[in-house]
C-alpha cells in the first residue's frame, strides 16, 4: 500500500515520541534512549541519520566522487581488474556491464556486515555483487526474520530498481527484498530474465503468519513502471501489488521458500545444495529470536490498534482458495477491491489530518467503506480526541499503522529466556546442517525501529556471533563489521 508519508514498517521510530510514558513495559527495555522519567535527546530516525549523514559528507564529495559513485572505478592497489557498476543508472548500459564481467572473486573468510536498519545490508550486498564477491543474478537469500520484508515500494518507479543510489536512499526495512528479486542481469534473446535474487528462503518462528509456510513460485515484473507481482496471497494482495501475469512486463522467476524455523525436522538440504555455494546469502535479522510490534503502542490509551484492525479488516482470498472456486478474476476482484478500500480510507485520514474534524468531508461509498466502518472511524476520532491533545495526533501515522494490520497483523513475541535458548539451539542446528558455507553473513539489529526488544539485543547478537564462530570456526572472519558503529571497510580486503 503506498503512502505519502512514512514507510510501512519503519514509521516504528517516529512511534517513539508518541508512546514513551504510555506503557510500562516499553519503560523497562530503554537504555541510553529518551523515555518517561529519564532526560536525553531523542535517537535520530533513520530520515535523519541520511540527511545528516548527506550534509556531513557534502565536504567530502569532491575528493571521493569519482571512487563512491562508480564500482568500475575502484583503485585498490592489488586489483588490476574492471569492477563493474553494480547496477546501471540506464538500461542501455547493461550490456556494457555484462561485457566487462571478469572472473570470480572470492573472500578469503566470510564477512559478517551488523547493521541497525535491515535495509542497509544493501549496501554491502550491492558492493559484493559489484566486486563479483557474489554473482550478478541466480543468487540466493536465506533470510531469519520475523517479518518477510517482502512488501513492494509503491513509491520507487520499477525502472529505478536498477540505480544502486536510489535504492540505497528510497527502500525501507519492509520493502529492501523484492528490488533485488526485480533488478538484475537482463539477458538478450532470454525469454525470463534474472534478478539478482532467484531465490528467497524465510525462516520465521512459528508466531509469524504473514505468509503460509510452503514453495511459492511466481513472477516478479512490472506495470506501469512499477513492480509487481503474480502471486495471489494475501500480503501482496492487501498492498495492492497483485497483477496478472499476462499484465507484468519484463517478470523475473522467483522461488519463494517458507520454513518455521523452530520445526526439528527443518533440513537446509531440501532447499539448497552445494551449487549454491557461490550465491548464498545468509541474512539474519536479529528480532527473529524475539520481536514486539510497535504498533501496538501507537495511542494506546484510546485502543487505538484494535480498532484499526477492525476498519482495515478485508476480505481474505484464502476464503475462496478453501471454497474451490479460485479464479485470476477472483483474486483480480479481491485485490480491486482493496485498493479502492484503502483508497476511500486514505480519503478520510488526510482529510482528517488536514481539517482535524469530519466538516466537509464526503462520506464514501457504502458498498467501499460501509455505515458500520465509517461509524468506528467516527468512533476513533472521539475517543482519540478524548485522551490525546489535537496536536498530537497524527492521522497520516494512524493510517499507516492501520494498512500494518491486514489479516494477520505483525508478530509481538517478547521471547523468555529458555525461549531464546531454544531458538538459539534452533539456528545452530541450521548451521550444521548447511550443505555449504555462506559467502557471506548480514545481520541487522532491529533495535532503533523497536522490532528487536533493546534490552535484549545486545545478548542476543553476542550468541549469535558465538554460534556463527562454533559452527564455521576460522573459515569466518576474525571481526563482524559493525555498520551501526561507523565501522570503515572495503570489500576488496576481506
Amino acid at each position: 500500500m503506498e503512502s505519502d508519508t512514512l514507510d510501512k514498517e519503519s514509521v516504528a521510530a517516529a512511534l517513539k515520541k508518541l508512546t514513551q510514558g504510555e506503557s510500562p513495559e516499553s519503560a523497562k527495555t530503554c537504555t541510553d534512549k529518551k523515555c518517561e522519567g529519564v532526560e536525553g535527546e531523542e535517537p535520530p530516525t533513520k530520515r535523519q541519520k541520511t540527511v545528516d549523514e548527506k550534509n556531513d559528507e557534502e565536504a567530502k564529495k569532491p575528493d571521493e566522487e569519482d571512487s563512491d559513485q562508480d564500482p568500475e572505478e575502484d583503485d585498490s592497489e592489488d586489483d588490476e581488474d574492471e569492477i563493474p557498476q553494480l547496477i546501471p543508472a540506464a538500461r542501455s548500459n547493461l550490456d556494457r556491464v555484462q561485457s566487462s564481467q571478469g572472473s570470480p572473486r572470492t573472500f578469503n573468510r566470510i564477512p559478517v556486515f551488523i547493521v541497525d536498519y535491515h535495509n542497509d545490508v544493501l549496501e554491502f550486498i550491492y558492493r559484493c555483487l559489484a566486486t563479483r564477491h557474489l554473482p550478478l543474478e541466480n543468487n540466493i537469500l536465506v533470510h531469519f526474520d520475523s517479518h518477510p520484508d517482502l512488501v513492494i515500494p509503491r513509491h520507487v518507479a520499477a525502472s529505478s530498481a536498477y540505480d544502486k543510489d536510489t535504492m540505497l536512499n528510497e527502500l525501507s526495512i519492509e520493502n529492501w527484498i523484492m528490488p533485488t528479486l526485480y533488478a538484475g542481469k537482463k539477458e538478450k534473446f532470454v525469454a525470463s530474465p534474472i534478478g539478482h535474487f532467484n531465490r528467497v528462503v524465510w525462516l520465521k518462528n512459528s508466531w509469524c503468519q504473514q505468509l503460509p509456510t510452503g514453495k511459492h513460485n511466481f513472477k516478479v515484473g512490472h506495470k506501469d513502471d512499477r513492480i509487481g507481482v503474480d502471486c495471489p496471497l494475501d500480503y501482496f494482495i492487501a498492498d495492492g501489488n497483485y497483477c496478472t501475469t499476462d499484465d507484468l512486463q519484463e517478470p523475473k522467476s522467483v522461488e519463494l521458500h517458507v520454513h518455521d524455523a523452530d520445526n526439528d525436522s527443518l533440513d537446509p538440504k531440501d532447499f539448497l545444495t552445494e551449487n549454491d555455494a557461490k550465491g548464498l546469502v545468509l541474512d539474519i535479522d536479529l528480532d527473529f529470536f524475539s520481536t514486539s510490534n510497535p504498533f501496538l503502542e501507537i495511542y494506546k490509551d484510546a485502543d487505538c490498534y484494535n480498532q484499526l484492525k477492525e476498519i482495515f479488516h478485508f476480505q481474505s482470498v484464502e476464503e475462496v482458495k478453501k471454497a474451490g472456486t479460485a479464479s485470476i478474476e477472483e483474486f483480480m476482484a479481491t485485490a480491486d477491491r482493496r485498493q479502492t478500500q484503502l483508497d476511500a480510507l486514505k480519503r478520510i485520514f488526510w482529510h482528517l489530518e488536514e481539517r482535524r474534524n469530519f466538516e466537509g468531508l464526503e462520506k464514501p461509498d457504502k458498498a467501499v467503506v460501509t455505515p458500520e466502518i465509517y461509524s468506528k472511524i467516527v468512533h476513533l476520532a472521539e475517543q482519540l480526541q478524548e485522551k490525546y491533545p489535537d496536536d498530537e495526533i497524527d492521522w497520516h501515522l494512524i493510517f499507516d499503522s492501520g494498512s500494518t494490520t491486514d489479516n494477520n497483523g505483525l508478530p509481538h513475541h517478547i521471547s523468555t529466556a529458555a525461549e531464546l535458548e531454544t531458538y538459539f539451539a534452533n539456528f545452530k542446528r541450521f548451521l550444521e546442517r548447511l550443505p555449504v558455507a555462506p559467502v557471506a553473513i548480514t545481520m541487522a539489529h532491529s533495535a532503533q525501529d523497536d522490532y528487536c526488544p533493546q534490552d535484549q539485543v545486545a545478548f542476543i547478537e553476542e550468541q549469535v556471533l558465538r554460534l556463527l564462530r562454533e559452527v564455521l570456526g576460522d573459515r569466518m572472519h576474525e571481526k563482524a563489521i559493525l555498520h551501526y558503529m561507523d565501522d570503515p571497510w572495503d570489500v576488496m580486503k576481506l
